[in-house]
């Protein structure tokens, strides 16, 4: 049965917890069992999740490196959180989602291996800028055949700031039957603004699907007109899009602490 701990618990010192499936030392983490609590990781780990364990991470490092490796039959969800700076590199034979909102100048590096039939992969990133540079390396591997991966970037800068995505999604041959996908939008709000994406496609196998795209621009006039002729006045009308945009990326982080604090922070940014 799945433990259920109404808090979080912090991976920052070691743990012995072997009956609810957590063991921490030297700075690896193993998990062996279904996990309802969420983890909250602040430092450079190595992480094992194994076959037919779940858990979900919030992590907020600076400056560090992750290693994750996911057995088949696991899932993982995975929260990136305002993390600056640090190198995330994952091997996944079963299932990784990973959620990103990024609000403060970063440059993140992520590497996603998919390794045995049927693994996925899925990356989510909000990233929102004022005046500072966020600059995101992503690839996704595919080395095992039927395995999907789905890359998704929203990027929204202010003030002359700069977002970049930068893009890869690689399958190797054989890989038969393997799905990658990517999609970046983007939102700049000034001339002197950028949301920049480069995505790039390696498919060395015929019998795949593969595709990406790309949309960065101002924000919609006519979207602004239609709500100001509904009353609200153009900051009211660009707040209403822009929540509409974040509300799902809010609403997936389970911790209420971290939404409301998450929040109340891109509210104050997007109202300057």
């Amino acid at each position: 049965m799945p433990i259920v701990v109404n808090r979080m618990i912090n991976l920052s010192t070691d743990l012995n917890l072997e009956d609810w499936g957590l063991l921490l030392q030297d700075h690896c983490l193993r998990i062996t069992k279904e996990i309802e609590e969420t983890l909250l990781l602040d430092q450079s780990l190595h992480i094992e999740v194994a076959a037919g364990a779940t858990a979900q991470i919030v992590d907020v490092t600076q400056n560090g490196t992750i290693e994750i490796m996911i057995s088949e039959g696991a899932t993982l969800n995975y929260q990136i959180l305002n993390s600056g700076h640090t190198k995330r590199i994952i091997e996944c034979a079963g299932t990784i989602n990973v959620l990103e909102i990024s609000l403060h100048q970063t440059t993140e590096e992520i590497t996603i291996v998919l390794t045995q039939p049927q693994a996925y992969g899925n990356l989510e990133l909000l990233a929102i800028s004022v005046k500072e540079v966020q600059l995101f390396q992503q690839k996704i591997e595919h080395k095992a055949i039927q395995t999907s991966s789905n890359i998704s970037n929203f990027g929204v800068s202010l003030e002359g700031a700069q977002i970049s995505f930068d893009t890869t999604g690689k399958i190797e041959q054989g890989m038969a039957k393997s799905v990658c996908r990517q999609l970046s939008k983007g939102i700049v709000m000034d001339d002197d603004s950028s949301v920049l994406s480069k995505p790039i496609l390696l498919i060395d196998e015929f019998d795949v699907i593969a595709n990406h795209g790309a949309s960065i621009g101002k924000m919609s006039d006519d979207s602004l007109f239609y709500l100001m002729s509904r009353g609200l006045t153009k900051n009211e009308a660009f707040l209403l899009i822009l929540e509409g945009i974040i509300a799902p990326f809010i609403k997936a982080i389970k911790n209420e602490n971290l939404k409301e604090r998450l929040n109340e922070e891109i509210k104050q940014m997007i109202k300057r």
